[in-house]
C-alpha cells in the first residue's frame, strides 16, 4: 500500500463511486484555499495531509446522521469541513481559556504541567476532524516533533485521560480505511468495545456502507 495520499484516495474515491455511491456523493467539493488558511489562521503549520485532503474533499455532507451515507469511517465518524474544523480548534482555545481561569489561582504552574494539554482534553495545535454520534472527535495532532500529524482519537465528556493515538497519519488513516473496504475486513477503534465490519446497504445509487 503506498503512502501518496492523493494516491490512497483516487483509489478511495474510485472505490466509492462504483460501491457506494451514495457515499461518493456525499463527499463535499474541495474547500477554498481561504477556507484552509483559516483554520490554524497562521497559528501553526497545518499538516500537508490535511492540506492534501481538504483540497480533494472538505469534508462531507451526512444528511441522515451518523448511520447514514457519509459517515465513511468506523463507528460512524463525520468528516468535518475546513469550517468545522477551526471551530473545533477555535473551540479549544476558548476551553483552555476557560481551564486556566478556573484552576491558575490554586496553582500558577498549572500551564506546564500537561505539555501545553489543558485538563486533560485540550490543546491549541489539536484540530477536530471527525466526530461519532457521542461526541468523541478524531484530531489531528499538530504539536512539534514526532507527534506532528498523528491521528488521536478522545475528548468526550468526563474524559479523565487525554486522546490516544489511533494512526501515525492522515494518510494511514485513510490507507486503512481504504483496506477494510475493498476487501471487507474488521476495524477496531481505542475507545470501543468490539470491531466493525464494512457492509453494503442499499442498491444502485442509494448504496452505501453500514459498519456492524
Amino acid at each position: 500500500m503506498t503512502d501518496d495520499l492523493t494516491v490512497v484516495l483516487d483509489r478511495l474515491d474510485a472505490w466509492l463511486e462504483g460501491n457506494a455511491p451514495a457515499d461518493h456523493v456525499a463527499l463535499n467539493p474541495p474547500a477554498t484555499q481561504e477556507d484552509i488558511d483559516a483554520i490554524a489562521d497562521r497559528r501553526f503549520l497545518l499538516h500537508p495531509n490535511l492540506v492534501t485532503w481538504l483540497r480533494r474533499h472538505d469534508g462531507v455532507t451526512a444528511a441522515k446522521g451518523h448511520n447514514g451515507p457519509g459517515a465513511l469511517l468506523p463507528e460512524g465518524f463525520i468528516l468535518h469541513a475546513a469550517a468545522g474544523m477551526r471551530a473545533g480548534q477555535r473551540a479549544q482555545e476558548e476551553a483552555i481559556a476557560e481551564w486556566v481561569d478556573e484552576n491558575e489561582s490554586e496553582d500558577p504552574d498549572l500551564r506546564d504541567i500537561y505539555d501545553g494539554v489543558y485538563g486533560y482534553a485540550f490543546h491549541v495545535r489539536w484540530v477536530p476532524i471527525a466526530t461519532d454520534i457521542t461526541g468523541g472527535k478524531l484530531i489531528i495532532d499538530h504539536r512539534d516533533g514526532d507527534r506532528f500529524g498523528n491521528v488521536l482519537y478522545g475528548l468526550q465528556a468526563g474524559d479523565t485521560e487525554g486522546p490516544v493515538k489511533v494512526w501515525d497519519s492522515l494518510s494511514h488513516m485513510f490507507q486503512d480505511l481504504l483496506v477494510t473496504l475493498t476487501e471487507g475486513t474488521e476495524i477496531r477503534l481505542p475507545g470501543y468495545a468490539d470491531p466493525v465490519t464494512p457492509r453494503l446497504v442499499g442498491s444502485d445509487n442509494d448504496a452505501f456502507v453500514r459498519w456492524e
